[in-house]
């Protein structure tokens, strides 16, 4: 390969290792067996997704049923008379789930939610069970010892072995810390049962996010729904889109276009240098609409054999409650830490400039494709970056400092929790795709590590979360610990260089935006973070960040 540029040659290494990770080297049998495998897999997962995002669960409930959700919950709810009573239709989706979850002051209309929740899309768990039972066979057809093997070979963390050592030394941790936090959580709602003249029995899976949100607002005096006032999402869109401007020299410019909902936006990005790309802001909710938040690509970028360059297009999707009947699009702290996650997406594809198509933003290491996010995300915990950010949307006032002192002290609250729910999907995702036998329960392995792990507790009910764990199935199977993998080189990063150099430091930014997600997946990334950091990687930052040090 003399001659060739160390991205050309990536190229040639990638596309030779394809063929083979693709069954290049199989004997005819085995390699229609495994064209065989691939539709078939193509198939499962498609399906499982559509079923995840068609699925019209709904459940009634009376006004008094849903009290302590907002009036603007209320807007886009249709009314059905059941013998005789009103009822709201609320569909079992994620953003109204969370707000019925948080908000909801009667235990039984929260535990109706969860329960609806998570026995939805029955069908999914025999989807689940073909598709990892499809990707064990591959596996083995190829070589490995297991799916997961196969899939981390191409990893920085190349090893299932290194993975379970690294949660498992995580939940060490974890779970005294998670323990503590749960039985604070206990003592809160049998207070909470005992003022109301209520029978109290337990602490429950679907009292997790009300009394997470109580404690906080009672340790904190956190207001959530004056919190929220804050941040009008035209404003925040904006605001964000101004930061990036100061700090990483990009200028965000809406442009009309035809686009594929009224409420869908296009922005041409520039800098300093001419064009840069589009992005497309796709926020709110609707019917059949991706359930989660998001980033895809439409257009990455290369550069064409004249020498021309082709500019990345991409789009951000989240699902935000709609401005309705006069009622603003207003965004929680939570709400806001996805925005700006899913921008950090949307930068790492702006600002990446590769040769090559298939190394352009986000393709990299599958290991590191979250830490740019993760990294964004440091800004809203950053009371300065907030004080940018928060502006009333009546008077035009900006966030008060002691709202924001409460909203960073509050950030503690029941992070073992927390990072214990996010270890349980990296272990449970793992463990059912490392598997040494052709077959495993992936149903039964989710109950069992749900209850273990996650210190879950349904009250006996039996429940098919595995049905809808989406990124165990698509895009993320062996590598749900990418999440707390990433978090830990974001926290190193933010720490040692913007808390060294200050968060609106363009200098530092910039040496970011070139060394960090300039390459793309075009070099090896982990030479790329030594040397923004100037040395090897540290976990200290992340274990402060969490609580554990």
């Amino acid at each position: 390969m003399d001659g060739l540029c160390s991205e050309d040659k990536l190229l040639v290494e990638r596309m030779v290792n394809g063929y083979c990770r693709s069954g290049l080297l199989l004997d005819e049998d085995k390699r229609n067996r495994l064209c065989d495998i691939e539709s078939q897999l193509a198939k499962t997962v498609a399906e499982f997704t559509a079923n995840i995002s068609n699925d019209a669960s709904k459940l009634l409930f009376t006004r008094n049923e849903l009290s302590g959700l907002p009036a603007t919950f209320f807007a886009d709810k249709p009314l059905v008379t059941t013998n005789g009573v009103e009822k709201y239709v609320v569909c079992v989706t994620k953003p109204n789930s969370m707000l019925v979850l948080r908000l909801a002051t009667l235990e039984e209309t929260r535990k109706a939610m969860y329960v609806a929740l998570f026995t939805k899309c029955p069908n999914n768990i025999e989807l689940l069970q073909q598709a990892v039972d499809l990707r064990q066979e591959k596996a083995k057809m190829l070589g490995f010892k297991s799916h997961a093997s196969y899939t981390l070979d191409a990893l920085s963390m190349n090893n299932p072995d290194m993975v379970l050592d690294m949660l498992n030394t995580l939940r060490t941790q974890l779970t005294p810390m998670a323990r503590r936090e749960l039985a604070q959580l206990r003592a809160i709602k049998q207070a909470d049962c005992e003022s109301k003249g209520l029978e109290f029995t337990d602490f429950y899976d679907w009292d997790l996010a009300y009394y997470k949100r109580t404690k906080t607002e009672r340790t904190h005096n956190i207001d959530t729904t004056l919190i929220k006032s804050y941040f009008h999402v035209p404003d925040v869109v904006c605001r964000l889109f101004a930061l990036f401007e100061e700090i990483m020299q990009l200028r965000f410019c809406k442009v009309d276009a035809s686009v594929w909902h009224p409420l869908v936006e296009l922005y041409e990005v520039w800098d300093t240098n001419g064009f840069v790309g589009h992005c497309y802001l796709d926020l709110y909710a609707r019917p059949r609409k991706y359930a989660n938040g998001a980033t895809f690509h439409i257009r990455s970028g290369f550069t064409r054999k004249t020498g021309a360059r082709e500019y990345p297009a991409v789009a951000l999707v989240t699902n935000f409650v709609q401005p309705t009947n006069g009622e603003p699009a207003l965004l929680s702290h939570a709400n806001l830490k996805t925005l700006v996650h899913e921008m950090g997406h949307v930068l790492h594809n702006l600002c990446s400039v590769t040769k090559w198509s298939m190394f352009h933003g986000t393709r990299v290491c599958r290991d590191f494709v979250e830490c740019p996010s993760q990294m964004l995300e440091n800004l809203i915990w950053t009371p300065s970056v907030l004080q940018k950010l928060g502006v009333h949307y009546q008077t035009k006032q900006p966030i008060p400092l002691c709202i924001v002192d409460a909203i960073i002290a509050a950030k503690p609250q029941v992070a073992g929790v927390f990072y214990l729910q996010k270890l349980f999907y990296a272990v449970y995702d793992i463990s059912i795709y490392h598997s040494p036998s052709l077959h495993v329960d992936a149903s039964l392995v989710y109950n069992t590590l749900e209850k273990n792990v996650a210190l879950c507790n349904t009250g006996g009910i039996e429940t098919i979360g595995a049905a809808t764990t989406r990124q165990v199935v698509r895009g993320y199977d062996s590598k749900c610990f990418v999440y707390l993998w990433g978090q830990a080189l974001a926290a190193d990063m933010f720490s040692t260089r913007f808390g060294r150099d200050g968060v609106f430091n363009q200098q530092t930014w910039m040496e970011y935006r070139n060394v960090i997600l300039r390459p793309g997946g075009s070099t090896d990334i982990m030479n790329c973070v030594h040397q923004f950091l100037g040395r090897k990687p540290q976990y200290n930052a992340f274990f402060t960040q969490i609580g554990l040090d």
